[in-house]
C-alpha cells in the first residue's frame, strides 16, 4: 500500500473519531442543561397573596435545596412566615426545615424540576404599625399596592451555581403602573426580566399600583426614575419633594466621585399603608436604586435619608472594606454620612444651620453622651438590630465624626491643596483597578490615606477611635479654616468662623 493511501485511511479514521467524540459531546450537553431559574409571578390587586411558579433546572440530581429569606435583610427572623402553600408536582416530594428556612426538594427520577407556592404580604389591620421594618423589610402586598424585593419572594439555590434568573408576570392588573428595576424603562409587566443569580445579591425591586406616579429624568447623561405614591394620608407631593436632589444633590455627588458610568437610577418612595400617626422613615440601598418607606410628612429627617441612602452608590456598594457590611460600618456607614452631608451643603440643599446641626445634635452630641460610645467595633453586630437606638446608630455617629476628623488632618497637612475627597478618590480607583471578587482592605484604606497623613498615626487611629472604640479628643484639635471647636461638659460642638461659606468649604 503506498504511504498516501495509507494517510488518507488514519485521517479518515481520525476524521470519524472528532465526529464520534463531537455527537457523545452533544448529547451531553444536550443532558446537562445551563442552569435557570424561571419565576412566574400573579397577582390580581386586591388580595394580600402573591402567587409564584417557579422552574428550574437541577444541577444535582438526587434533591435541590433551597432557602427563603434573610435574617440580616432587616432582623426578619419570623420571615419564613410569609411563605405558603408550597407544592410540588409528582414524583418529586418536599421536606421543610422550618427552623432553618430549608426546602428541601427530592426529584426522584423527575427530569421536569418545579416549586408553586404563595407570598402573603398582609399588614396587621388590628394596630397601627409601630415601624417601618414592619413594611420595609416585608413583602407589602395589600388592595391597590404592591412592593416587593427578591429576597422578600425569591428562593436561595445552596448548589453554588450561578444560573440565569428570569421574572415575568402571568396575571397583575393592567389599569395599574408597573415599575422594576432591571430594565426601569420597561413598563409590560409580560416581559421577561433576566439576570444573573449572582447578581440577585444587589438586589431586584418590583412596584405595581393604582397610586403610583413614575417621572424619568436626565442627570449628567443618566436615566434617573423618580417613583412615588400620588396621594398619601400625609398630604405630601412626593413628586415635588424629590426634585431638587435630581436638579442638584445627584449632580453634586457624581462631581464628587468623578462618576457617571451607571447605567440608570431611580428613587422609589412609597408610603406606608398600614398607619394613620406619623412614625418616621426607613430606607435600604440596592445596585442602581434606593426604596424608602415614609410614615410621615417629608421633612429635613427624609432629606437625609434619602442623601445618605442614595450616597451608598458608592461606599457601601461599589466601595466596601471587607467582606461584610458589618465588619467595618465605621467606614460603610459613618464615612457614607459625612460625604452625604458635605454634599447636601455643596448641592445647597442643605444650609449653615442643616449641617451643623446634624453635625453638632445628630452626631456628635448623642455620640459623646452615649453610655456605649466606647464599645469595640467587634461588639456592634450582635446588637446592631435588637438595640439600634444605640449599637444600630453607633458606627453611624463613629465613623462621621472620624471622617471630619481625617478630613482636617489632611486639609492641614496639606495647606489645603487636599481634602479628604482626594483620599477617598485614591481608594475608590484602587476599587476599580482590583478584579471583579478582589475585596478592599483596612489596609488599603490606610495605604491610600498616607499620601496624605503619616502612615503609623493612621494605623493607630484606625485601632484607637474604630475598632477599639476611645472618642477622639477635640480639646487639642486645631480645625482647618472655616470650623471651630468648643467643649461643654465633655462634648464637642463644631461651629462655622465668621464669613465662613459652606459651599467654599466643600466644592469640587
Amino acid at each position: 500500500m503506498k504511504p498516501d493511501v495509507i494517510q488518507t485511511i488514519m485521517e479518515s479514521k481520525k476524521i470519524k473519531g472528532i465526529l464520534s467524540f463531537l455527537l457523545i459531546f452533544s448529547s451531553f450537553s444536550h443532558a446537562q442543561p445551563k442552569p435557570f431559574m424561571d419565576y412566574v409571578l400573579s397577582w390580581d390587586g386586591d388580595s394580600s397573596n402573591l402567587e409564584v411558579e417557579l422552574t428550574y433546572a437541577a444541577s444535582q440530581k438526587d434533591s435541590t435545596v433551597f432557602i427563603f429569606g434573610d435574617p440580616d435583610f432587616g432582623g426578619q427572623h419570623n420571615i419564613f412566615n410569609v411563605i405558603t402553600n408550597i407544592r410540588v408536582a409528582q414524583p418529586e416530594t418536599l421536606r421543610m426545615d422550618k427552623a432553618n428556612r430549608r426546602i428541601t426538594i427530592y426529584h426522584n427520577g423527575a427530569k421536569k424540576h418545579s416549586i408553586s407556592y404563595g407570598i402573603d404580604g398582609s399588614l396587621p389591620v388590628d394596630r397601627p404599625t409601630r415601624t417601618t421594618q414592619t413594611e420595609l423589610f416585608r413583602p407589602v402586598i395589600t388592595k391597590g399596592m404592591l412592593t416587593l424585593v427578591n429576597v422578600q419572594f425569591a428562593l436561595d439555590v445552596t448548589d453554588e451555581s450561578n444560573p440565569l434568573v428570569s421574572f415575568r408576570w402571568r396575571n397583575y392588573p393592567e389599569s395599574f403602573t408597573y415599575f422594576n428595576s432591571i430594565r426601569p424603562a420597561e413598563k409590560n409587566p409580560r416581559d421577561k426580566l433576566s439576570a444573573q443569580y449572582d447578581d440577585l445579591s444587589d438586589l431586584i425591586y418590583f412596584v405595581i399600583g393604582d397610586n403610583i406616579e413614575v417621572k424619568e429624568y436626565n442627570v449628567m447623561g443618566i436615566p434617573y426614575y423618580c417613583v412615588t405614591t400620588i396621594e398619601d394620608t400625609y398630604g405630601n407631593d412626593l413628586q415635588g419633594n424629590f426634585q431638587p436632589f435630581f436638579k442638584s444633590y445627584f449632580p453634586s455627588i457624581h462631581r464628587f466621585w468623578k462618576d457617571t458610568d451607571f447605567p440608570f437610577y431611580f428613587l422609589a418612595v412609597t408610603v406606608l399603608q398600614n398607619n394613620q400617626k406619623e412614625i418616621g422613615a426607613g430606607g435600604f440601598g440596592i445596585k442602581n436604586g434606593f426604596v424608602m418607606k415614609l410614615g410621615k410628612k417629608f421633612d429635613p429627617r427624609g432629606i437625609y435619608v434619602t442623601a445618605h441612602e442614595t450616597s451608598h452608590s458608592w461606599i457601601g456598594t461599589k466601595m466596601m472594606l471587607g467582606a461584610d457590611s458589618f465588619d467595618n460600618q465605621w467606614f460603610g456607614e459613618g464615612f457614607n454620612d459625612y460625604i452625604t452631608i458635605v454634599n447636601l451643603a455643596n448641592s445647597k440643599i442643605y444650609g449653615e444651620e442643616d449641617f451643623l446641626h446634624y453635625l453638632n445634635e445628630e452626631t456628635l452630641k448623642p455620640h459623646y453622651e452615649s453610655k456605649i460610645k466606647g464599645a469595640h467595633n467587634d461588639s456592634i453586630a450582635a446588637k446592631y438590630w435588637t438595640d439600634y437606638a444605640n449599637y444600630g446608630k453607633l458606627p453611624y455617629r463613629r465613623g462621621c465624626i472620624y471622617a471630619f476628623y481625617l478630613d482636617n488632618q489632611i486639609r492641614q497637612a496639606s495647606n489645603g491643596k487636599f481634602t479628604l475627597r482626594n483620599m477617598l478618590l485614591d481608594l475608590y480607583g484602587l476599587k476599580m483597578g482590583k478584579k471583579r471578587d478582589e475585596l478592599l482592605t483596612v489596609d488599603d484604606f490606610i495605604n491610600a490615606g498616607a499620601s496624605y497623613v503619616d502612615k503609623k498615626e493612621l494605623e493607630g487611629q484606625i485601632v484607637r477611635y474604630m475598632i477599639e472604640g476611645e472618642p477622639i479628643d477635640f480639646n487639642n484639635i486645631k480645625l482647618f479654616d472655616g470650623f471651630e471647636v468648643e467643649i461643654n461638659d465633655g462634648v464637642p460642638r463644631v461651629n462655622l468662623t465668621e464669613g465662613a461659606d459652606l459651599t467654599k468649604i466643600y466644592q469640587w
